[in-house]
């Protein structure tokens, strides 16, 4: 019986002992969970395939209607090249060299003219005559590629394609510079360098970006329901007005017709 209460009693002394140590641990583990969580921060949810998908979708688009944008323009740039074969072969052999350097330069004339002013004329927002915003140097408030009601900018009148403002600028540009072009096919021969020169940049600053505004930019014109899908308005149209009046001005070649009036050969 001795022996038996000793190993009773031996036995609520180790209890006794080993509690406070078992109770202690576990507190300090339910303790040490929290500063664990906050330790170690849950991982970020995984991306949206659907809008990764969308976003490589968006970019690629507007990255293949950019080069499409270039590649036409650059098409209308060769143009040039016919208008000057064109003018070269209805003149005298001693004014090709002439004719084909003012189709060359034209386009250096009318790329300032259009960069200094003609592009806000004819694209910025303002009044249905000519554009107020943005005028000289391109220097607006832009977010292209943003298209429609996501547009925020001063040219508006091209948020209907999603390309960046300056192949807008430069598809926009190589028309202008046409424009200008028919012009020396009406009065070849028959105007000085300078004089060619001054009126081209009137031309493409000035004449060609208010009409355009009129129809292209959201004018008058536009508002009536007017269409020029192609350019044959903003264009050829006022391209071919100016031509008629510069040659109307200078007259005809001074060798064109003999005193009989008939028409000499070249």
């Amino acid at each position: 019986m001795r022996l038996e209460r000793r190993w009773i009693v031996s036995f609520f002394v180790c209890v006794l002992v080993l509690l406070p140590g078992m109770v202690g641990g576990a507190l300090a583990q339910d303790q040490a969970k929290p500063v664990d969580a906050q330790a170690q921060p849950a991982a970020p949810p995984p991306p949206d395939p659907i809008k990764v998908l969308t976003d490589k979708t968006g970019d690629a688009k507007v990255a293949l209607d950019t080069i499409w944008t270039l590649v036409t323009a650059f098409l209308v740039f060769f143009m040039n090249l016919g208008f000057a074969m064109l003018e070269a072969g209805f003149c005298r052999v001693k004014n090709v060299v002439t004719v084909l350097a003012k189709n060359f330069i034209v386009f250096a004339v009318s790329s300032v003219a259009f960069l200094v002013l003609g592009f806000g004329l004819m694209f910025g927002d303002g009044t249905p005559l000519f554009g107020t915003q943005g005028l000289s140097f391109v220097s607006g408030a832009d977010n292209s590629p943003a298209m429609a009601d996501a547009y925020k900018g001063d040219y508006s009148a091209l948020n209907w394609t999603g390309t960046p403002l300056w192949a807008k600028f430069f598809f926009q540009l190589v028309f202008a510079g046409t424009a200008a072009t028919i012009v020396s096919g009406a009065v070849a021969e028959r105007m000085k360098f300078g004089a060619f020169y001054l009126f081209s940049f009137l031309m493409v600053g000035l004449i060609y970006p208010i009409v355009g505004h009129w129809i292209w930019g959201g004018g008058w014109l536009a508002k009536l329901g007017i269409f020029a899908f192609a350019g044959s308005t903003v264009v050829h149209s006022v391209g071919g007005w100016a031509a008629l009046a510069g040659a109307i001005m200078l007259g005809a070649r001074i060798w064109k017709y003999g005193k009989d009036g008939k028409v000499m050969p070249l």
